[in-house]
């Protein structure tokens, strides 16, 4: 019971710092996620031919069965798109960023297509969860990019203090070497992008269960 009392100790450690020294790079994600969804909706008319015939298909597929609104559907999506932003930080986070602003771009946009209170009776209970999932998904993505610009430039430039341990300063620094001792001098923010994808992707489970069997019953009863 002591060990496991520990280790609940240590990850909720582990989330703390993980937020606490990424809070500027959450915040970037959160500015670049509502920004792009204040977009969607305030200039709707201008971007109407691209994304209605998205949202049409979106509806007819619903209601032709092809997608179905259950858990596990809701959940697979948006874990699918979280591991896109996650893994977009390899191409730079080009892929994160695109991915953030398309998610709120597009939120905006369908808020146009109903009355604003239909939209937030059947978006806020299960978006209240889901966006934070959302923008968390995307930092956690640019924290890993932060990890990887991190780890080659001090393959190029060792830690310094790394440097100096041994006095004869002999230390045989090959690029297999500078290499394994960047990774484990980094090694704390690819645990924190993979701490944040974590929560993420909890989220994006509590958010998946309130969408599927919540949202509509709370909306019909606000509406």
């Amino acid at each position: 019971m002591q060990n496991i009392k520990h280790y609940v100790h240590l990850f909720g450690k582990l989330i703390k710092v993980s937020f606490v020294e990424n809070k500027f790079i959450i915040l970037f994600s959160g500015l670049l996620f509502v920004i792009s969804m204040l977009f969607g909706y305030f200039f709707a008319p201008y971007i109407t031919n691209i994304l209605n015939p998205m949202v049409d298909s979106f509806r007819d597929k619903v209601q032709q069965g092809e997608i179905k609104i259950t858990h596990d559907s809701i959940f697979l999506n948006n874990v699918f798109v979280g591991i896109m932003m996650y893994c977009g930080a390899i191409l730079f986070g080009l892929v994160t960023a695109t991915l953030l602003i398309s998610n709120g771009v597009f939120i905006g946009y369908f808020a146009t297509q109903m009355p604003l209170n239909a939209f937030l009776a059947y978006t806020l209970p299960h978006g209240i969860i889901e966006i934070p999932a959302i923008i968390i998904a995307g930092a956690s993505g640019f924290v890993l990019l932060k990890f990887i610009i991190s780890t080659i430039y001090n393959i190029f430039s060792p830690n310094i203090d790394e440097k100096t341990d041994n006095l004869e300063g002999s230390y045989n620094w090959t690029i297999k070497n500078r290499i394994f001792s960047s990774l484990e001098f980094n090694s704390n923010i690819l645990f924190q992008s993979l701490t944040l994808f974590g929560v993420s992707v909890v989220l994006f489970v509590i958010a998946a269960f309130i969408e599927a069997y919540l949202t509509i019953p709370i909306g019909n009863f606000f509406i």
